[in-house]
């Protein structure tokens, strides 16, 4: 007698188990794809972190940790602000180069964006990309809104920002300063076929080191064929020229003396025991600054009677010195001074907004009292970009960009509808790398 097993019989039993080990195997991929994607996703996180935080506050990334006191210092001393920034280039000492061009108020824009650059090809020397980057950032606002700077400098200096920028794998931005550099170049009136043609192959070879194959080939063609009539006029600076400095007062100009002493001293003393028994010269200087500051607020309250070209420049110097508290607040003199001004931060920069705002009124009604509507209009339009680059630079907290940048583009328009478009128009642009004021295509 036959018998035969059914397939229930004799398939059920292994049909389990192997539906038990595909659920494990499913489980373990899964398991093995989180774990993946964790590790990507760390992995991006560490990548960018190593990148130059381009959007961020100026006056936040210097490191103060790494700024000699002893030379930094030397600024309350007396010393210029540009030369000790070039001495503590030469010295190897970038970061504390880096704190006074960043708090500079003093250099002109020129300078200040020579030294700029050249900090920044530094740091690409030293191998410190991150600090580069953040440095060449700075160079963009000056070259692209500041008027005093000659047009052919203004090219140049975008140029270096690109390519320090590319040299230090910031390559959106160094693609947007080129491209700003480029609308110059197109857009100016005044430069001469061969210029050109030298200014384009210079920014192809920096074009090159951003695999940009569009824009490469753009500034080729431009290159063979330089032969532009840029249209528009560039704005005359006139408000930096009208500020008519007046003589401080006896009572701060004997406090200013004695800051700079005990600066001076402090610094010697620090220099000399390294840092070391240094509490009685600190708080010398501290007072110093405290007696000062009190010297200084009554007499920017009561400057007496003044003409109107000092009571634009009042509010400059008034401004000059609060960056001067802010950066001792901040710590960017590499050594803590004055304790309550650290802990009034908040304080001094809403004291510094506030000027600016202030300062703001006074360019307006300066703008309004220039002799033909051309003049008012150009003024209007400095005072904007001066704001502009005060605000890109970290000097002046909380602007009101796109307010700044509506008033800019009234003012563009009054000078276009008198007959005289802006060769170099322009706006706030929250899509640039990073985001800013940027010259825009000529109409």
């Amino acid at each position: 007698m036959s018998y035969e097993l059914s397939d229930t019989q004799t398939h059920a039993p292994s049909a389990r188990p192997r539906a038990w080990v595909e659920r494990l195997l499913l489980v373990a991929f899964l398991f093995c794809l989180i774990i993946g994607l964790a590790a990507l996703v760390a992995l991006m996180a560490l990548r960018n972190s190593d990148q130059p935080l381009m959007n961020a506050d100026p006056l936040q990334l210097v490191r103060n940790e790494s700024i000699l006191p002893q030379l930094a210092l030397r600024e309350l001393a007396g010393d210029a602000q540009g030369g000790l920034a070039m001495q503590a280039m030469q010295a190897g000492q970038l970061e504390t180069a880096r704190a006074a061009l960043t708090y500079a108020t003093a250099i002109p824009a020129i300078e200040h964006a020579g030294r700029l650059a050249q900090l920044g090809r530094a740091y690409l020397v030293a191998g410190d990309l991150t600090a580069a980057g953040q440095v060449f950032r700075l160079v963009v606002p000056l070259a692209v809104l500041n008027s005093t700077i000659p047009t052919q400098e203004r090219i140049q200096l975008l140029l270096q920002a690109a390519d320090g920028l590319a040299g230090s794998d910031n390559l959106d931005p160094a693609r947007n300063a080129l491209v700003q550099a480029q609308r110059i170049a197109v857009q100016v009136p005044a430069l001469m076929p061969a210029q050109r043609a030298d200014l384009f192959a210079e920014m192809r070879r920096v074009a090159e080191k951003l695999d940009d194959v569009a824009l490469e080939q753009q500034l080729a063609d431009l290159a063979r064929n330089p032969y532009l009539l840029g249209s528009g006029v560039m704005i005359t600076p006139t408000l930096a020229t009208l500020a008519q400095s007046l003589p401080y007062d006896t009572l701060t100009q004997e406090k200013i003396a004695a800051r700079k002493q005990a600066a001076r001293i402090f610094a010697d003393r620090i220099a000399l025991t390294d840092g070391v028994d240094i509490e009685p010269e600190r708080q010398a200087l501290a007072q110093a600054l405290r007696e000062e500051d009190q010297a200084r607020t009554q007499f920017y309250d009561n400057p007496g009677a003044i003409s109107r070209s000092q009571q634009f420049w009042l509010p400059l110097d008034e401004r000059a010195w609060l960056i001067t508290r802010l950066r001792l607040a901040d710590g960017a003199y590499g050594i803590a001074v004055v304790p309550e001004w650290e802990a009034d931060r908040a304080t001094i920069a809403g004291q510094l907004a506030a000027l600016d705002a202030y300062i703001d009124t006074l360019m307006r009604s300066l703008a309004d009292s220039q002799l033909s509507p051309i003049e008012q209009a150009m003024a209007r339009i400095e005072s904007r970009h001066w704001l502009a680059e005060q605000a890109e630079l970290g000097l002046y907290p909380d602007a009101p960009v796109s307010d700044l940048s509506e008033q800019l583009r009234i003012a563009q328009e009054d000078l276009a509808q008198l007959g005289l478009p802006p060769a170099l128009p322009t706006a706030y642009d929250p899509n640039a790398t990073p985001p800013g004021f940027r010259i825009q295509p000529a109409p």
